[in-house]
């Protein structure tokens, strides 16, 4: 039978167009309100001036330093490999424009680093630190981190992805306001090998059958997931797909359910009943298996599509996470966004002068230059508005080189329309160790499903409690 005359290279571009406009629909959020600047004490240069369009101004970068002065701050670097070329290449060019700015880097931080607290305490936390929006967010609440509503003009962030924006905005009884500016988009998507798997599973039945016949024909594991040495972040997904949701009305916990037990099970019996999921994984062993052939599949996020590439070129696929043949639903990942940060003058010893530094840095390093680096070096999905069309452009264009790249980026960028929204409440801090602590229990044999689900949920509730 002929097909219908619609040519490959068109259906191509019918899907980039497709996902673009699914993507930015999902993106199209409304702002939240911003309190009114004031004016913070010392300050040479107005508030009304930090801007993007500023910062990236030669003329105005001048002006600064010749305001402001010789200045240092300190920075806590928390990027990938290929990250790291993105933001020294950024750090080159900033560098160059503000001549006055000493910036210190202390690369190879870990995010969400308990480091960071404990610097804090002592009044010795980095100037400007970059985590996660979840974590930033606690510290937000903890009152060691800038409210940046009352440092910037409401426009700035008006500018980024709403999605992103919103991921660094807190509205709770502590703390209300944007603390941090978004460098990327991320979340989870599936990586797989066309060595073994030539077309990706829709639906989880699929992936079942699918990594049978690797198992058997190739004689490698089908998926690398550590199930049992991870923290939460990936399995969100997952329990999404089974039906579940990690907080309900009133910021509690729901953990405790069915859709987390039957989740559990599943890939208890895809790792030692079907033996289609490596077992005794972390991320590293993950990775190994991975990127040498032994393993199909596994699950993770853009920051590390360049260590993938490497290692298999345009063998390397992406696409979204299947649906969940038992519900229906398809495995959400947390949208999530990590940025800059500026610590409190009572968490870092910093001056005036030297907030001032570190608004400017936080700006560049999440303006158009800074983000189309990340999107370049790395491919990290932009939340700079303009670096982000900038990006979308050069995937509709099939810019990418080799063009391998532009139908791995297409399957990364279509995983946003099945993401779910990150819970961006204090409490999420604390669904982190509580699935790590019972879901390793689990794996480990020492309880069942059930008692893990129900430990997870006493575990926040209990936190909470004495959190206040």
């Amino acid at each position: 039978m002929r097909s219908m005359g619609i040519s490959k290279g068109l259906l191509a571009g019918i899907i980039v167009i497709v996902v673009v406009i699914a993507v930015g629909a999902y993106f199209a959020v409304t702002y939240h309100p911003s309190p009114k600047p004031a004016a913070p004490p010392g300050f040479v240069i107005p508030i009304s001036e930090f801007t993007t369009q500023n910062v990236y101004n030669p003329s105005w970068a001048k002006t600064f330093c010749s305001k402001v002065g010789n200045v240092t701050i300190t920075v806590w670097n928390t990027y990938s490999v290929s990250e790291n070329e993105a933001f020294n290449a950024s750090l080159a060019s900033f560098e160059q424009l503000y001549p006055c700015i000493r910036v210190e880097v202390t690369y190879g931080v870990g995010i969400a680093t308990s480091n960071f607290i404990s610097a804090a305490k002592a009044g010795q936390a980095p100037i400007v630190y970059r985590d996660t929006s979840d974590d930033a967010g606690k510290l937000f609440a903890a009152g060691l981190l800038l409210n940046l509503s009352q440092y910037l003009p409401p426009s700035v962030f008006q500018e980024y992805l709403p999605v992103a924006a919103r991921n660094f905005y807190l509205n709770t009884t502590s703390a209300h306001g944007y603390y941090g500016l978004p460098d990327n988009i991320n979340y989870i998507v599936m990586f797989y090998n066309k060595q073994f798997i030539t077309s990706p599973p829709n639906t989880t039945d699929q992936l079942v059958n699918m990594c049978l016949q690797v198992n058997k024909t190739y004689g490698i594991w089908c998926i690398a997931y550590g199930v049992g040495s991870e923290w939460g972040y990936r399995f969100a997904a997952w329990f999404a797909g089974f039906g579940g949701r990690i907080f309900g009305p009133g910021n509690m916990p729901e953990l405790n359910s069915t859709a987390m037990v039957n989740a559990l099970e599943f890939w208890y019996n895809l790792t030692y009943y079907l033996h289609i999921n490596a077992p005794d994984m972390n991320p590293s062993l993950e990775a190994q298996l991975f990127t040498t052939n032994k393993a199909a599949i596994i699950f993770d996020g853009p920051w590390d599509l360049g260590t993938y590439f490497k290692a298999l070129g345009c063998n390397l696929g992406a696409a979204p996470l299947p649906i969940v043949s038992q519900t229906g639903l398809r495995a959400a990942p947390l949208i999530g966004s990590t940025g800059w940060v500026i610590a409190s003058p009572q968490a870092s010893g910093a001056t005036p002068q030297q907030i001032e530094a570190a608004l400017v840095f936080i700006l560049y390093m999440t303006g158009p230059t800074a983000e189309e680096n990340l999107w370049t070096y790395a491919h990290d999905i932009p939340a700079y508005v303009d670096a982000y069309n900038y990006a979308l452009n050069q995937l509709k264009s099939g810019a990418l080189t080799p063009a391998c790249l532009n139908q791995i980026m297409e399957g990364i960028l279509e995983q946003a329309q099945y993401g779910q929204s990150f819970p961006n409440i204090p409490a999420m801090a604390y669904y982190w160790p509580a699935f790590h602590q019972y879901a390793t229990e689990y794996f480990a044999n020492q309880i069942t499903a059930q008692a893990a689900a129900q430990g997870m949920e006493q575990y926040i509730l209990q936190q909470m409690s004495q959190g206040g």
